[in-house]
């Protein structure tokens, strides 16, 4: 691999000398420059060089101004910088050395020894090189590593809400639902893409809890007696319990959304009756977002309301149910909702796969079917 050499000289003897020390090496290509501002013009249109050898006194821009006008480049593209000059004085080669310079070489010079420190600069690039080159593979395997870390949280969050499905009311479906309203919702809030993606893949987890509550409450048709009412809010504590102790953030926002989603903006909510902004902000937008649905789709224990009667529902319950603020940004963006909504609608059974496998409508194979 061949190197380039910048010699940057006013006087064309002293660039001719260095050109003469390298001139026998195969794989060092010189480049001339005998002023400050034609090697920095230069530098515009091309790429940067190995290794610069740089005199300091030279009119229009000196060395100094160099080394100070290159400054930003090294700093991402690096290449060492070797001061040749007939200035001997502490304070210039101080001043040359704080400047970014890597060595300091007077004139007149010895051949030798110039050949020696430029060739030990080149080996310095090199090992600068490798280093990056080796930094890049190690960013890139850790951003595999990272993007798999992230496929398996999202894989947990799917398989979690679909335990919820085989039991509840809720189809497929809805799940899907929720999950896009609210990451569109979020996004409207004034969440930023990552919070917004993060809260849409933690929200099907929401009623993951409702595993632990009995079918014959769960699947009800009727009324529940104020007992069994009382049963099924705990579902809101048993998916809190079972997504808690986590390390993946992911799965800490659907504890959170487990946990708080029933509460309700006035305070008469559950299961811990938080009022207002106490409320996390991931349950106020996952409540509107499951009310509304739930609203809008058969269950075994109700009729599908019209799309304009939940909405004025949400609308009145606007600072008693729901944050004032969620309800505008939810009434904004209506028509996309509603085109979720017609999309993603409902199969033509609703049951939920459990009762469905029971009553005979399907059969195992299509449960597994359901699965994969």
């Amino acid at each position: 691999m061949q190197r380039i050499i910048y010699v940057i000289d006013d006087v064309p003897t002293n660039v001719e000398l260095v050109e003469a020390v390298f001139r026998n090496d195969k794989n060092l290509i010189i480049k001339k420059a005998y002023d400050g501002k034609s090697f920095l013009d230069a530098l515009k249109n091309e790429a940067p060089p190995d290794i610069v050898i740089l005199d300091l006194m030279m009119p229009t821009i000196d060395g100094f101004g160099v080394l100070e006008q290159i400054k930003p480049l090294r700093e991402i593209h690096y290449f060492p910088v070797v001061v040749l000059s007939a200035l001997t004085d502490k304070q210039s080669i101080i001043k040359a050395l704080v400047m970014g310079a890597d060595d300091y070489i007077t004139k007149p010079f010895f051949v030798e020894e110039l050949k020696v420190r430029i060739y030990n600069m080149l080996k310095l690039k090199e090992r600068d090189e490798f280093l990056n080159s080796s930094l890049d593979v190690m960013e890139t395997n850790l951003i595999e590593k990272l993007k798999m870390l992230e496929l398996t949280q999202l894989e947990i969050v799917i398989r979690l809400g679909r335990a919820a499905e085989f039991r509840d009311d809720e189809t497929g479906r809805h799940i899907e639902r929720i999950a896009d309203y609210v990451g569109i919702l979020a996004k409207e809030v004034g969440l930023n893409d990552e919070q917004s993606t993060m809260l849409k893949y933690a929200s099907p987890m929401h009623d993951v809890g409702k595993i632990g509550i009995p079918d014959g409450i769960l699947l009800k048709p009727g009324k529940l007696t104020d007992a069994q009412f009382k049963l099924i809010k705990m579902h809101t504590v048993i998916g809190a319990r079972i997504l808690s102790g986590t390390t993946l953030p992911v799965l800490e926002l659907a504890r959170e959304i487990a946990l708080s989603h029933h509460e309700k903006w006035d305070g008469s909510g559950y299961p811990q009756g938080l009022k207002g902004d106490d409320i996390p902000l991931s349950g106020r937008i996952i409540s509107i977002c499951d009310v509304f649905d739930a609203l809008t789709s058969e269950r075994v224990y109700k009729h599908a309301w019209t799309i304009d009667q939940a909405i004025e529902y949400i609308k009145t319950q606007r600072s008693i149910q729901f944050d004032p603020q969620v309800v505008d940004a939810f009434l904004r963006i209506i028509d996309k909702i509603v085109s979720i909504k017609t999309e993603k609608a409902d199969p033509e059974s609703s049951k939920p796969l459990i009762q469905q496998l029971i009553d005979g409508d399907i059969n195992s194979e299509e449960i597994l079917d359901h699965i994969r």
